[in-house]
């Protein structure tokens, strides 16, 4: 955990007007973190105790039940904002955090958070802002958990492509474990692992040591034709130039 340098301010995105005052305090308390620990993932006490903004990298949250059932999940990115800012310590923690480039964030804890909005009510415009951040991914991911357990697997490789840079005519990849995968969606390994095998059949990824080439973005994208995808499409978040 680091104090972060004064220069990455300038990197922020606050999502609204903020007064300098406010600015300045809450980056007086912000952490910079390179290196997510286990403890902050697994019960993902980096999504439960504060805000957090993503400087590069990407991440999936999911939620679970209390018997580990993961019922839904997002995946954020650079400049995306996530986490828990309520103060009302329910002992519930319903999200976990995989990790799937490398990620670098700034985190503003809930300690810290609670003690500026006690004396500047401003905080609170902040707050309200930023309920919005992740409203459109929650809202389709659950929507997407009502479908055929094939095309949610797509769904999630296709978000990832969204979020992960990647070089004008490179293939897209993504490096993530079949185990993960099923983790994050809640589908059993086994039928992940056939899932995957099929889309390789079918040329439109191909698999190399925990790592999935995305072989054929545009036929893999065709395998949400039929779903719906009105709150967020993330075939449209995608550059094609290169890609077949």
């Amino acid at each position: 955990m680091t104090l972060i340098d004064s220069k990455l301010k300038d990197v922020m995105r606050w999502d609204t007007e903020l007064s300098p005052a406010l600015v300045n305090k809450l980056m007086s308390v912000a952490q910079l973190k390179t290196q997510l620990k286990p403890s902050e993932m697994d019960g993902s006490a980096i999504a439960h105790q504060g805000a957090s903004f993503i400087l590069e990298g990407t991440v999936v949250i999911g939620m679970q039940t209390p018997s580990l059932k993961t019922v839904n999940n997002i995946v954020m990115g650079k400049g995306d904002w996530f986490g828990n800012y309520d103060n009302q310590n329910t002992g519930c923690t319903p999200f976990f955090i995989t990790e799937v480039d490398s990620v670098k964030l700034i985190h503003f804890s809930n300690f810290d958070l609670h003690r500026i909005a006690q004396e500047n009510v401003e905080i609170y415009k902040w707050f309200h802002i930023l309920s919005f951040e992740a409203k459109a991914k929650w809202l389709q991911s659950q929507l997407m958990m009502s479908e055929v357990k094939d095309k949610r697997i797509v769904y999630l490789l296709i978000e990832l492509a969204a979020h992960i840079p990647k070089l004008l005519g490179e293939i897209p990849q993504i490096k993530i474990s079949q185990q993960q995968i099923s983790k994050i969606t809640g589908i059993a390994r086994q039928r992940v692992n056939e899932a995957i095998k099929q889309l390789e059949v079918e040329k439109l990824v191909e698999i190399k040591r925990n790592c999935i080439y995305l072989t054929d973005l545009t036929g893999l994208g065709h395998k949400l034709d039929s779903v719906d995808l009105s709150i967020r499409d993330p075939r449209l978040l995608i550059c094609h130039s290169g890609h077949n």
